[in-house]
């Protein structure tokens, strides 16, 4: 009986070893968990959604670690691209060499982003425009050790000047901005349609989500619970997310 026990204790501790994570996703101090969802609006003056982000070797030894993109859901008009190490084509979806990283290290800010972009035709024609949401999915894994992947999904968000007149919606701005204790917003959402309010912080995490009534035109959002900093609520419509105010929580 006692060999038994020995053995299963072992055997325990055999497959919390192998199953330990060996990666993790970070960003300004906050650690993402595996498999995490996380929205970038982060829109750059060019029309291209950059989503900053930082590795750490949770080991007590060097990895060499790769990074792999899977597109789960792109936007018509839109191409993606990563950078590790370098920064490469959309053509690309694993990183062609592993980054060196020592027992412990965080990655160096600017070491790893996920970037999308909107395609030259599409951007230089004044007839076009980009609305809805890409899905990517970002794995990292030691080198010859896919078992191991951790996994982050960027959900990279595209408004467009007409976009509320394409799927007739509304979000007007905060108030009060900044917010002690709750948030106001009036919107328009045409009646029938799926709506929702998703609150984001300022490294894409979700802190919050609600239903929008349609047969309403205002809400208002509890912020009690949030620390103080930036925010931002995303309008989501049919699955597109469609508009993007951000507010300030000061208490």
């Amino acid at each position: 009986m006692m060999k038994k026990s020995i053995f299963t204790l072992v055997f325990v501790a055999i497959i919390g070893w192998v199953s330990a994570q060996t990666l993790q996703f970070e960003f300004n101090g906050q650690a993402f968990s595996n498999g995490e969802r996380i929205v970038c609006t982060n829109l750059l003056e060019w029309g291209e959604l950059q989503q900053d982000m930082q590795l750490r070797n949770l080991t007590n030894g060097p990895l060499d670690v790769m990074v792999e993109k899977e597109e789960v859901q792109i936007v018509e008009g839109t191409s993606n691209y990563f950078c590790w190490g370098s920064c490469y084509t959309p053509e690309v979806f694993i990183s062609p060499r592993p980054v060196s990283m020592a027992a412990g290290e965080l990655s160096g800010e600017g070491g790893l982003s996920f970037h999308h972009q909107i395609d030259p035709e599409f951007s230089g024609d004044p007839n076009n425009f980009i609305a809805g949401t890409s899905v990517v999915k970002y794995h990292a894994y030691p080198s010859g050790a896919e078992d191991q992947k951790v996994t982050i999904e960027v959900w990279f968000a595209y408004e467009a000047e007409n976009v509320s007149e394409q799927v007739a919606c509304s979000l007007g701005h905060a108030y009060p901005n900044p917010a002690a204790s709750v948030v106001n917003f009036d919107y328009s959402v045409a009646a029938g349609a799926n709506a929702s309010v998703e609150v984001y912080n300022l490294v894409g995490q979700k802190v919050m989500s609600q239903q929008v009534n349609t047969t309403q035109s205002h809400m208002a959002i509890s912020v009690a619970d949030l620390t103080e900093g930036i925010y931002f609520c995303n309008l989501f419509v049919n699955g597109q997310a469609v508009k993007t105010e951000k507010f300030i929580v000061k208490k």
